[in-house]
């Protein structure tokens, strides 16, 4: 679906190539909501999701620094590190992966198709990796690898948060009708701020896969308001109302407990959309725990991002 000429077209006309699904799913009828997905999974096998429009803008801010090369960071099954591969092997850029932890003998499916894209691995201790974002450290990262650009792990940051504006609006333009709410998940929250920012006017539920305490929820709707309205040069009171739900986690980043592995596997079965098992799942759960418990309106209409990340699915099994 993706064009191989997707460098030169603008943002927002590859935004409009993944189609919305209307969503056929018995437990939204019975709670009287309606449900779409924006089918980001479907834009490419490697390069589709979110990951796509958070490299957008860091692609830009590459060629126009004149760097030689990329380099960002992630575990082993980095869906960030694989797209990443993925788009440097598809410009011809080369591109380097930090990876966290010691290198393993067997490299996951993820790093090994990184590797066959061409990237180059480094491991580096959990201790350096929490470094990932210290000023002296990155400076050693520029010396080791010249003429390179670094990308915030995630594709996060403002550069990465403008590319998914593109993915808001697109979403809408082609939802079967006018959301009540756009659902995605949350990880380092450069999405939600992207899409709060897209001007659709839409409220945003932003579902956090990491686990946190009530203090850190609140900084981290702090930090994504803050980068939406740097996005778009308003105050929060112009913007969409969001809702960062942090109570779906289902234990943690990363975390995939039988009752949610229970619940995505019915859920492909009836609706035939498949799932992540760390992001887009637990955007389902969510909604389908909160129908349950009341918490929608009967005729509230929702419309999700599916995210992508599907490559992730191999480091689970089961699926």
């Amino acid at each position: 679906m993706l064009p191989p000429n997707w460098r030169r077209l603008p943002l927002a006309t590859v935004a409009s190539l993944a189609p919305v699904q209307k969503l056929e799913w018995g437990l939204a009828r019975a709670s009287g909501i309606e449900v779409a997905v924006k089918r980001e999974d479907l834009l490419h096998p490697q390069l589709g999701g979110n990951k796509f429009y958070k490299l957008a803008g860091h692609l830009d801010a590459a060629e126009e620094s004149g760097a030689a090369r990329l380099l960002s960071f992630g575990g082993a099954f980095s869906n960030h590190l694989y797209a990443l591969a993925a788009a440097g092997a598809a410009l011809g850029v080369p591109t380097v992966g930090i990876v966290r932890g010691e290198r393993p003998s067997v490299l996951s499916p993820t790093l090994q198709d990184a590797q066959n894209m061409g990237m180059e691995l480094r491991f580096v201790s959990r201790a350096d990796y929490r470094q990932k974002t210290d000023p002296v450290w990155l400076a050693r990262l520029q010396q080791d690898f010249p003429g390179t650009y670094i990308v915030p792990e995630g594709g996060g940051g403002l550069a990465g948060a403008a590319g998914c504006r593109a993915w808001g609006a697109a979403a809408i333009a082609l939802s079967p009708w006018t959301p009540d709410w756009i659902c995605l998940a949350a990880g380092t929250g450069s999405s939600t701020a992207g899409v709060l920012a897209s001007e659709t006017g839409v409220p945003v539920c932003a579902v956090l896969t990491l686990k946190g305490g009530e203090t850190e929820v609140s900084a981290m709707k702090a930090g994504i308001i803050a980068q939406a309205e740097r996005l778009t040069s308003q105050d929060c009171a112009c913007l969409p109302s969001l809702l960062l739900e942090s109570n779906y986690h289902c234990g943690g980043y990363a975390r995939f407990p039988s009752g949610l592995r229970q619940f995505a596997m019915e859920f492909e079965a009836e609706t035939g959309v498949p799932l992540d098992p760390v992001y887009t799942a637990k955007v389902f759960w969510a909604i389908a725990q909160k129908a349950q418990a009341g918490h929608w309106q009967p005729g509230t209409r929702i419309l999700v991002l599916h995210s992508g990340g599907l490559q992730g699915r191999r480091g689970f099994s089961g699926l």
